[in-house]
């Protein structure tokens, strides 16, 4: 037991040694005298998504919304800070939306929310995943709002409460 002890004693005197001989190399003599330093860092992935809301409110449809087949809502803006490329994409995370009320369940399909990210115009659905805004750079500060369009039909949409869990995800490529 003695000489482990011995042995761990003299292991780490020696290594005491080694440093002191690494750090007597940052040193120098003489008229002119340079010392090198070699600075150096790590730098990590930064990626940040902020959402103005944790919720959106789709409304609820009046008659003249059933006529038209949809009603639009404003939804939340996505704010990105990135040390990197990198893109948003959004996508409905359930197939369905969920649905309580006292009528059957009219399995309302997610692809039947609609949006863009210019209010009147919408090209995406929540059927399936799409970029709502990507950057080719990092950036500090950029914003892009998205808008809704929920379709609506008096032959399927019964009364009853509605909703969708949205996934918007940051991803770097």
């Amino acid at each position: 037991m003695r000489s482990v002890r011995w042995a761990a004693t003299a292991a780490a005197v020696l290594l005491g040694v080694n440093s002191s001989i690494a750090g007597a190399q940052a040193t120098c003599t003489g008229n002119p005298c340079t010392v090198q330093v070699t600075a150096s860092a790590t730098v990590n992935d930064v990626l940040r998504l902020t959402l103005s809301s944790a919720t959106a409110n789709l409304g609820t449809p009046a008659e003249a919304d059933y006529d038209a087949g949809f009603l639009d809502a404003a939804g939340p803006t996505a704010s990105v800070k990135s040390n990197r490329p990198w893109h948003v994409d959004v996508a409905g995370a359930a197939a369905v939306f969920s649905y309580a009320g006292s009528l059957t369940n009219p399995n309302k399909p997610a692809s039947q929310l609609l949006w863009g990210t210019t209010a009147g115009t919408y090209g995406n659905d929540m059927g399936s995943s799409a970029v709502l805004a990507n950057g080719a750079t990092g950036t500090g500060n950029a914003s892009q709002a998205i808008f809704f369009r929920t379709m609506w039909s008096w032959a399927t949409d019964v009364p009853g409460s509605y909703g969708l869990v949205i996934n918007f995800t940051l991803a770097a490529p």
